[in-house]
């Protein structure tokens, strides 16, 4: 695995509150990247290089945070990741999308039919996106003498209030928390250096040993 991509959005008004307003989520870097960039850093080991991250005020004037940002990162290896988020993407990208030596996989945003009936209308169905909808994965595999052989993975089982039991689970009988403190530091490292790396222009920002350096290709 050498490439991942994540996105999330669309063209729409963003949500009020904490999706909008920079004084509550700390920018649009901190509010769906601590989801997205998490992922990437839980498919792609071990620190990266650099962080890039650019941003775009254009259409939501109205609230503060931006209204696109794209963060790229490196790694020493070569390996490389970004994560976009847009209110003003009126074509989406897929929600991921990672590629690997012997093939990649995709997944789609799909949107969410609400059907009721309405006294005076009668049947009505409304479409909506949902960021957190599941969606299934697409795989296209390379076989010698077979080309590119499709497979799709549908979402996996639902597993409810997982994060509540496995906090029980820690306080009375000491089973491992599934997410610790320690496995965060790197996601908020990376964070910060993209939040830097933003407020700096998009100049990238060089992660080191415990603190990060503006300017890496200076």
């Amino acid at each position: 695995m050498f490439n991942v991509e994540t996105f999330v959005g669309g063209f729409e008004h963003p949500c009020r509150a904490w999706h909008s307003d920079v004084a509550l989520s700390g920018g649009a870097v901190y509010d769906w990247g601590s989801h997205h960039v998490d992922w990437i850093l839980q498919l792609l080991p071990g620190m990266p290089e650099t962080v890039e991250a650019t941003g775009h005020k254009r259409v939501w004037h109205d609230v503060t945070n931006l209204d696109q940002v794209r963060v790229r990162l490196r790694w020493e290896d070569g390996r490389e990741a970004q994560f976009l988020q847009s209110d003003v993407a009126a074509v989406r990208p897929p929600k991921f999308h990672v590629q690997g030596t012997a093939g990649s996989v995709a997944g789609w945003y799909r949107t969410v039919s609400l059907e009721r009936i309405e006294p005076g209308r009668g049947y009505v169905c409304e479409t909506a996106h949902h960021a957190e909808a599941p969606v299934e994965l697409v795989l296209r595999r390379y076989r010698s003498g077979h080309g590119l052989v499709e497979t799709r993975i549908p979402p996996a089982p639902e597993r409810r209030f997982a994060f509540h039991r496995n906090l029980a689970d820690n306080l009375h009988l000491g089973e491992p928390l599934a997410v610790t403190a320690d496995s965060m530091r790197r996601l908020i490292a990376v964070l910060e250096a993209a939040q830097r790396s933003g407020g700096g222009g998009g100049d990238p920002v060089r992660i080191g040993q415990g603190e990060t350096v503006v300017g890496a290709h200076t």
